[in-house]
């Protein structure tokens, strides 16, 4: 039959019939909801191993299981980010929002690909949105994020303001505690940009950029001997290969110096 051609009367009655069924059926049982949930689950476990395809797998099974269920979408466009595809992720954000406006955190996930693609007063806005949620369980992202983003475009105050609204949240947030220190030292404040770097490994010890970029500071301020001590750190640290040739050329340099 060609498209738009009417049906039958007596078809055009079963079809109604059928629609009906086939909307009963669609609605997801209570066994495919928590099925859903377990792969969605699988899929975020996938998605932390950066095991992509499984993931993709995972949740895209879950969304034909669940289809209305926001978290799931949320989750899916996570994928799509983490395959480089900026498009289907802001695609399948935009759907979780849809689904569920007041999914804090995917308007700031959502916040992050409009920066990725250089839309910062769109991220700004979705990072508000979140943090205006009271439901929001971590708002301190928001603000990191909205921090970042005033410092991209310069706007050093505004990122300093929105870093220590996200220390004022999370007092353990290392990348916040890193975000203020670069900015304090953009502006001129070397002395209160190394006291932030020195809480940052206060709080967060096994955080090695911050003990790298701790002792590059050290090092600015004629302190060899605490720069040594605060590379070395940063080795013991990370099991990142280039981390560890950055940290090991200069403690060579220093260990050198001293003799």
């Amino acid at each position: 039959m060609t498209r738009g051609a009417r049906l039958p009367i007596a078809a055009a009655v079963g079809f109604s019939v059928a629609g009906a069924l086939f909307l009963a059926c669609s609605t997801p049982s209570a066994d495919m909801k928590r099925e859903a949930s377990a792969r969605m689950q699988m899929g975020v476990t996938y998605l932390e191993q950066r095991n992509l395809p499984s993931a993709m797998r995972e949740l895209t099974r879950a969304a034909e299981l669940d289809p209305d269920n926001s978290e799931i979408d949320m989750t899916l466009g996570l994928a799509y980010q983490a395959r480089g595809d900026l498009g289907k992720a802001e695609e399948y954000l935009q759907s979780a929002i849809r689904k569920n406006p007041d999914n804090a955190a995917a308007h700031n996930n959502l916040g992050n690909i409009f920066s990725l693609r250089g839309k910062g007063d769109e991220a700004i806005r979705e990072y508000e949105k979140a943090v205006s949620n009271v439901l929001y369980p971590t708002p301190e992202y928001g603000y990191y994020n909205m921090g970042r983003e005033y410092a991209r475009r310069k706007d050093f105050p505004k990122a300093e303001a929105m870093y220590r609204r996200a220390i004022g949240l999370n007092s353990s947030f290392a990348d916040a505690y890193r975000g203020l220190a670069l900015v304090q030292y953009e502006t001129g404040q070397g002395k209160e940009s190394l006291r932030t770097l020195e809480r940052l490994v206060e709080v967060a010890p096994s955080f090695a950029r911050g003990w790298m970029e701790l002792g590059s500071l050290y090092l600015r301020f004629d302190r060899p001997k605490d720069a040594l001590e605060a590379f070395r750190n940063a080795m013991a640290n990370t099991g990142d290969t280039a981390l560890r040739a950055e940290a090991a050329r200069y403690i060579s340099i220093l260990e050198q110096g001293k003799r």
